[in-house]
């Protein structure tokens, strides 16, 4: 039996390196070919979709999702069916979520659990990171396997202490060690744990507890001096590391030199880093903007901006990873040390990076996609076969027309819970369709996937 054939006609094709008017032909799940204007006209195809005056955009990768996480006495807002629907209409094909090692556990049995919950569950692709707490003799034994399981990438952290997540120097060294012995990519949550501490009593003791404090004893030399800390040690052993959700101006400057000095180091951000400040701590819902690190000023908005632009930020990832408001309020009890960390962000990317960014010209089209789509891919081991819309790559298709103006809201989004960080933005174009291996997720707007269709995706870097 052939393969269905289907030609998205009339576009403009957007790759990391630029725009070109053409038509695109998909066989199956995957491209067949791209040719310019009417290249294909002379080929019997099953369906031709029309996206004459919109942008044909590689599917988007998530590399920074949480996805059904217990996290703090609950869970996370979405799970592998809500974040999926959400990110597709978001205009990702592929996420990348975690295994979380138990703590003196095996991350391989971790693994295999966490593939059970998923399994039928995905409207788009996935794939995992592990999450280590230790790096004792099994966790270290285990790395090995894991990357064998197409699992190359894995977290810890510098910070976590009174959780038992923290990380120090010598655990970090092992890591490194054994990341540069196995081909993986070691990624860290860089802030240092004793700063953190430290602001945190003094601000408890005075009775500091409403939510602009969690800005306060997170300050940004926290970040920076844990990202440099992680940068020290690898020069003593080389090793590919990936920064997670960047966020201060200083930060952006401290990659960039280590960069500059051919260090194996990869940075992200994420949207909320981009547009978002601290002030929203202040207002009426501020714990429902908790996030770790916090938002930060204008200052480090406009240094993020500028490393995308640059390269110094490669990727732009959601970090979703919200629990419901009713959650957040039930454990937080007013306090802004007890609220679950973490924003809902699966869908707004697209929207938010295109309104902010390339309408406002702080970034251009082609590093939109790059930074969302072709950088995750590549950094991560998902590509040729994700992040391009070249032959023979999966095709993952976003059509997106750049003419609708609507207002975001919690009342127009898809994901599971009823807060919008991104409330009443004013938002440029808007995702039309979705494919995911050929298949239709989005189609004019309505969901028209099916639960199963996405496919666990085992990764090589």
């Amino acid at each position: 039996m052939s393969e269905k054939k289907l030609l998205v006609k009339g576009g403009q094709l957007v790759s990391e390196t630029g725009i070109i008017p053409g038509d695109l032909l998909i066989e199956g799940e995957r491209i067949k070919a791209q040719g310019l204007k009417g290249a294909f006209d002379n080929i019997n195809v099953d369906e031709v979709v029309d996206a004459s005056g919109k942008y044909v955009l590689p599917g988007l990768v998530d590399p920074h999702v949480h996805l059904d996480s217990p996290f703090m006495g609950t869970v996370t807002v979405h799970d592998y069916n809500s974040g999926t629907i959400a990110a597709a209409y978001g205009g990702t094909t592929t996420v990348i979520s975690f295994s979380t090692q138990p703590k003196g556990g095996s991350l391989l049995e971790n693994l295999e659990q966490t593939e059970k919950k998923a399994r039928d569950q995905a409207y788009i692709d996935w794939s995992l990171h592990g999450i280590l707490l230790d790096a004792g003799p099994k966790t270290l034994t285990e790395i090995p396997k894991l990357v064998e399981a197409g699992v190359p990438s894995y977290k810890c952290f510098t910070t976590y202490r009174h959780a038992d997540r923290l990380m120090d120097d010598d655990s970090i060294l092992k890591l490194l060690e054994v990341t540069a012995e196995v081909g993986g990519i070691l990624m860290v949550h860089c802030e240092n744990d004793t700063i953190l501490e430290y602001y945190l009593r003094k601000e408890l003791a005075r009775g500091h507890f409403s939510p602009i404090y969690h800005a306060r004893t997170r300050p940004p030399s926290a970040e920076n001096i844990a990202i440099q800390r992680i940068i020290d040690l690898m020069k003593e052993v080389v090793a590919k590391v990936y920064i997670v959700h960047t966020s201060t101006a200083e930060s952006v400057e401290i990659i960039q030199s280590a960069r500059v000095q051919g260090l194996p180091i990869h940075s992200e951000t994420c949207p909320h880093y981009l547009t978002l400040t601290e002030k929203e701590l202040e207002g009426e819902n501020g714990q429902f903007f908790i996030c770790s690190p916090p938002l930060r000023v204008e200052r480090d908005i406009e240094a993020l901006w500028i490393g995308l632009a640059n390269g110094c930020v490669e990727t732009v990832g959601s970090d979703d990873a919200g629990v419901s408001p009713q959650d957040n309020l039930r454990l937080a009890q007013g306090r802004f040390d007890k609220v679950p960390s973490g924003m809902s962000g699966i869908e707004p990317r697209l929207s938010i990076l295109y309104t902010e960014g390339v309408c406002k010209g702080k970034i251009d089209l082609p590093k939109l996609v790059s930074v969302t789509s072709t950088a995750p891919a590549k950094i991560f081991g998902l590509y040729p076969q994700k992040g391009h819309l070249g032959a023979g790559a999966d095709a993952d298709v976003v059509i997106y027309d750049p003419e609708p103006e609507w207002v975001m809201s919690a009342k127009n989004h898809h994901m599971n819970t009823d807060f919008s960080p991104f409330e009443g933005f004013k938002i440029k174009g808007k995702v039309e369709s979705v494919l995911c291996r050929g298949s239709f997720v989005i189609r004019d707007g309505a969901l028209v996937g099916k639960a199963g269709h996405g496919k666990r995706i085992f990764r090589r870097l």
